[in-house]
Order: structure tokens, then C-alpha cells, then sequence
């Protein structure tokens, strides 16, 4: 069954069509300028035919038009050869042999004037051609006609003639354009017909991204993109997996706590369940709630989420007489959702609140495509034996104050998901947190 959305059956049927058309134009103009040209060639014969006729006439003194002799061609001596002339003047009549006793119809001009071509008909019904000119001459109340005529059936037949050999000519030009048509789709949808392939092997699992390599330059954007969709993808199951273990760490000390309970009930079994199903319930919140995928087509500012967040945390860490402060271009816009980037930049801000002196601030700016947005506090930096790298789930980088180790992971983690990053700057002079995320 044909397919009525191929992309390869479009192409050649609008090729198709525009050659056939290309070729039954060109066809058609061959021929009528053939016509037209072999026309103005039959018109020029005519016409010195016609000039000779006219040197060969004279009117004497006393006014009598006269010719002093006939054109020389045997063609107008045998008679109803197709080529015919006639001179009038007034009720006199000159005309050629090959008349004999037929007529030769005309429009006689009032007023002498140039020559003009016209088409009659023979006397014996013949399609003719002629010259016709009217001239005055000295000594003659009336213009004198001159009409020279020819056959044309042979120019008409050498027009049919040409007309079938430029059918036939441009039937076998265009069909060769088909053929040419036909290689050029073939090989132009192939690097498609390769994409598809590799899409299939992914899909299998044999490859785990598109080869770009030889693919020419419209088509290797189309496989970059299908291959940060399969990164995205992969972003969002390490994503979801990770929620799914960390739920079931979450679930597993209250599940502990019940069936304890259960082993010895006693008269606080009803409030330990119910305290454990609560714990419970909010570590499925949390998590599934963070296990939600990026959301890339979504587009949130950055200045009003900052400076939410910042009025926020100078609430929270209010008994320390911190200072947020933020520094934030009013158009930047961040490629993603809004809890998103609260989650990110509340993680970030809560841990610089822990260990700020007196200070926290915010800037951000944009480079090309990507937009960055920096947390700095003045704390002490981290201690020595941390790795800033070293972003690992529940590892705290330090070991000096509460926490599950949890917020940086987490703020990584997310920052992966949109394709961006954590960079993490400690010195004496404090710790300073770069995200790099798509800009929008």
C-alpha cells in the first residue's frame, strides 16, 4: 500500500509535476517560435518578391502604368502552382500565368501605405501567404496594389513537423531529469533512512546514542537533539530511580518501628502507627515529588524567584542578623520550572545561611545559551580533606553540623536533569556555588 505521507512520494510526485509541466511549456514555446520564425522567413522571401515586382513597374507620360517585365521565377508561369501576384490599378488588372482563369480575393487598400502580410486562399483552395502593398505613383489619380502570394502548406507542415521532434525530443530530456529526480531523492533521504536505523538500535539497546559522524549538516542537528532527548531521558530514569531508592531508605525505619509494634502490642500501638503512617506519608510526598520530571518547556524568571527566596531566608536565619543581598538582571530567564529552581536555590541559600558570618549573596548573568547564578557566603570554606567534587548522596562535605547530606546531592542532581551543572569554590573567604543551567 502507498504510503500518502511519504516524505520520498511527495518529492517525486512535485518533481513529477514540474518537469512534466517545465517539458509541455518548453514544448509548446519550441514550437511557436519556430512557427513565428519560419513565418517572418516566409514574409522576407515574399517581400523581395514583391520590391521586384514593384521595380518592374513604370507609368509613362501620358499616364498609362505599364510593367516592363515579369517576375523570372517558372513558378508563376505553370499554372496553379501556389505561387501567384497581381498588380490592379483602378480597373486594370496585371497578374501572374499561374492564375490562368482563377481569382485570387484580396482587400484593396484606399491609400498607398506599407506592405502588410495577410492569409487567403488559393483558387483552388489552397492556404496562402501574401505581401500586399498599395504605392502612389506620379501621374496616377490611384494608388496601384501590388500582391504577391505563396502556398503555405509546406511551411505549415515543416512546423508540425518541428513541433513533433521538440515533443518528442523534450519527452526524452524530462524523462532523463526524472531518473536524475529519482537518484536525488533516493540518495538525499538516505542520511534519514540511516537516522532511522540507528533510532531502531537504541531502541533495541544495541547503541546508546545516534552516530552524527557523516551526517550532512541538515540532518546532524536533528541527531544532536535526538541525543540530548535520549540524555534527557536518561537523566530523568537515573533520576526517578534514585527517588525510588531513596523512598524505600525513607520507608524502611518506620516499617522497622511498626512490625516491632506489632510483635508487642501494647496500649501506644495506635499513636505509633499512626506517627509512623504520617512519616511515612510525607517521605512519599517528598520524594515522588522529587522524582517528577524535568519540565524543559516551562520558563520561569530568575529575579523574582531570587528575591522571594531571599526575604524567605533572612526569616529563617533571622536570630543571626544575616544579610541576603542579591544581584540580578531583571530578563533572565531560566529553561525550566519554577519549584525547580526553588528547590535548587533554597538548598543552596539554607546551606550558605548555616555557614555565613554575616553575609550571603546572590548574582547571576547569562553566556550564549547558558545562564548562570552564583551563591556566595563568607563562611569559613569548606575543611581540607572535602572535595568540592565530591557531591555524593548523603556525604556531607561537613561533618560540623546536622544534616543528612541530602541538599547538594539534590541541588546536582536537578541541575543534571535540565543538562546543567554544580561547581562548587571553596577559599578562605568563604564558599561560593555556581549553577549552570539552560537559558530560556
Amino acid at each position: 500500500m502507498i504510503d500518502r505521507h511519504s516524505l520520498r512520494l511527495r518529492l517525486l510526485l512535485g518533481g513529477l509535476l514540474g518537469v512534466a509541466l517545465a517539458a509541455l511549456v518548453a514544448a509548446l514555446w519550441l514550437g511557436e517560435a519556430f512557427a513565428e520564425a519560419s513565418e517572418r522567413a516566409f514574409d522576407r522571401q515574399l517581400q523581395q518578391e514583391l520590391e521586384s515586382l514593384l521595380a518592374s513597374a513604370e507609368v509613362d507620360e501620358a499616364g498609362r502604368f505599364e510593367l516592363r517585365s515579369e517576375p523570372e521565377d517558372q513558378h508563376y508561369a505553370q499554372p496553379f502552382s501556389g505561387h501567384y501576384w497581381w498588380v490592379t490599378v483602378g480597373d486594370r488588372r496585371f497578374r501572374s500565368r499561374s492564375l490562368w482563369d482563377g481569382e485570387l480575393a484580396a482587400p484593396l487598400p484606399e491609400r498607398a501605405g506599407p506592405a502588410r502580410s495577410l492569409d487567403l486562399t488559393g483558387p483552388r483552395g489552397e492556404p496562402l501567404r501574401a505581401r500586399l502593398q498599395a504605392v502612389r505613383f506620379p501621374r496616377l489619380e490611384q494608388p496601384a496594389v501590388f500582391l504577391v502570394a505563396a502556398d503555405r502548406t509546406q511551411l505549415s507542415a515543416d512546423a508540425t513537423r518541428f513541433r513533433r521532434v521538440a515533443a518528442v525530443t523534450v519527452a526524452i530530456v524530462a524523462g532523463g531529469l526524472l531518473l536524475v529526480l529519482v537518484l536525488l531523492v533516493m540518495l538525499g533521504l538516505r542520511p534519514l533512512s540511516r537516522l532511522a536505523e540507528e533510532v531502531t538500535r537504541v531502541r533495541r539497546g544495541e547503541i546508546d546514542r545516534l552516530a552524527t559522524g557523516g551526517l550532512p549538516s541538515e540532518v546532524a542537528p536533528l541527531a544532536g537533539h535526538l541525543n540530548e532527548l535520549l540524555e534527557h531521558h536518561d537523566r530523568t530514569v537515573r533520576r526517578a530511580r534514585t527517588a525510588a531508592q531513596d523512598l524505600a531508605h525513607a520507608l524502611k525505619t518506620p516499617l522497622t518501628v511498626l512490625s516491632l509494634e506489632a510483635e508487642r502490642p501494647g496500649p501506644r500501638l495506635p499513636e505509633v502507627v499512626r506517627e509512623q503512617v504520617a512519616q511515612m506519608r510525607a517521605s512519599v510526598d517528598r520524594h515522588l515529588g522529587r522524582s517528577v520530571t524535568v519540565d524543559q518547556r516551562a520558563r520561569t524568571g530568575v529575579a523574582p524567584v531570587v528575591e522571594r527566596l531571599l526575604a524567605l531566608m533572612a526569616k529563617v536565619h533571622g536570630d543571626r542578623n544575616l544579610r541576603f543581598e542579591g544581584d540580578v538582571p531583571g530578563g533572565l530567564v531560566f529553561a525550566g520550572g519554577r519549584e525547580d529552581l526553588e528547590e535548587m536555590l533554597g538548598n543552596l541559600l539554607d546551606n550558605a545561611g548555616k555557614w555565613a558570618r554575616a553575609q550571603v549573596r546572590v548574582g547571576a548573568g547569562r553566556e550564549g545559551e547558558r545562564l548562570w547564578i552564583e551563591v556566595a557566603d563568607d563562611g569559613p570554606g569548606l575543611p581540607a580533606e572535602a572535595s568540592p567534587a565530591d557531591l555524593g548522596r548523603g556525604v556531607r562535605l561537613d561533618q560540623r553540623t546536622p544534616g543528612s547530606g541530602l541538599g547538594l546531592a539534590i541541588v546536582q542532581e536537578i541541575a543534571e536533569g535540565y543538562g546543567g551543572r554544580l561547581r562548587l569554590d571553596s577559599s578562605p573567604a568563604g564558599l561560593r556555588a555556581r549553577l549552570e543551567l539552560p537559558a530560556g
